[in-house]
């Protein structure tokens, strides 16, 4: 929910999404995110399907992993994604917020679907 919170403070509407197939749904629907934020430790180990998912209907999509996960510990189709940044949780408000505003520099590049 913070993330959420922060979102709407930088003027970006969110939706937060508390099991999979919801997001899955959104991401096949007509619209394209400016942005996803992921984190590491979902329930059910299922970020990585999510992250693949994500990728696989909107490869330029930028998504934020925002997780108290230690960045070495996450497989490097993550780490080296140069449309994905991770976030420590640990940098706080203002570390979220540099990333969001990386992310939504993004919003008038050409998307395909």
């Amino acid at each position: 929910m913070l993330a959420a919170e922060l979102c709407e403070a930088c003027g970006a509407a969110a939706s937060v999404f508390r099991a999979p197939l919801p997001y899955l749904a959104a991401l096949r629907g007509p619209n394209v995110p400016m942005a996803v934020v992921l984190d590491w430790r979902l329930e059910n180990e299922l970020s990585a399907a999510l992250f693949l998912a994500t990728r696989h209907r909107h490869p330029r999509v930028r998504v934020i992993y925002w997780t108290a996960s230690p960045r070495s510990s996450l497989p490097s189709m993550i780490r080296h994604d140069r449309l994905t940044m991770v976030v420590d949780k640990a940098g706080g408000a203002d570390s979220f917020e540099a990333a969001l505003s990386w992310a939504l520099a993004a919003e008038g590049e050409s998307q395909p679907a």
